[in-house]
């Protein structure tokens, strides 16, 4: 195993907790708003966030034993690909940034009902008049970011790894 290996196992393991994070608020959030609201589909998101948590964990305990061989490499691929999509870019990005907190900014700018309904249409989208909803949505921000952030390293130490490990480049002209 190299030098780097150690510091990218732990950089997968603080995305994880991030995702862990993510999983709890968005649980929460949407068990809470399907409450709420009447709306049973929204708890298709626990379901959600719950596989690529426990897929993110598997791909954790996968890339300990598999570091530096092939299966570890499409446990990377795996791990990077769930963590981007669901945790940073699902639920961190869209779920929080844009589904809460610009949706709250835009709401109290006195932005226009016309554009609002047209960015935020209903009845998926709630304009905001319940505080814990709208709290536990922009929430889910936070460990959507400490989750990239960390996916972020994970990747950086994958890609210092692969030029350590690969020896001198030749450019041929």
């Amino acid at each position: 195993m190299n030098s780097r290996a150690p510091l990218r196992i732990e950089a997968a393991k603080r995305a994880t907790f991030g995702s862990l994070g993510i999983c709890a608020v968005t649980t929460v959030h949407h068990v809470y708003g399907a409450y709420i609201y009447r709306t049973p589909w929204r708890l298709h998101a626990v379901m959600i966030s719950t596989l690529a948590t426990a897929l993110m964990a598997v791909c954790l305990r996968l890339l300990r034993r598999n570091a530096n061989n092939r299966i570890g490499a499409v446990v990377s691929w795996t791990f990077i690909t769930v963590t981007f999509l669901v945790p940073f870019l699902g639920f961190g990005l869209f779920e929080g940034f844009y589904n809460h907190a610009l949706k709250i900014a835009l709401y109290f700018a006195h932005t226009s009902p016309v554009l609002m309904a047209r960015l935020f249409p209903p009845p998926t989208y709630e304009m905001p008049t319940d505080a814990f909803f709208e709290l536990t949505g922009v929430m889910q921000v936070i460990p959507g970011f400490i989750t990239g952030y960390y996916l972020y390293r994970y990747v950086q130490g994958s890609q210092k790894t692969t030029e350590a490990t690969s020896g001198p480049r030749v450019y041929a002209e």
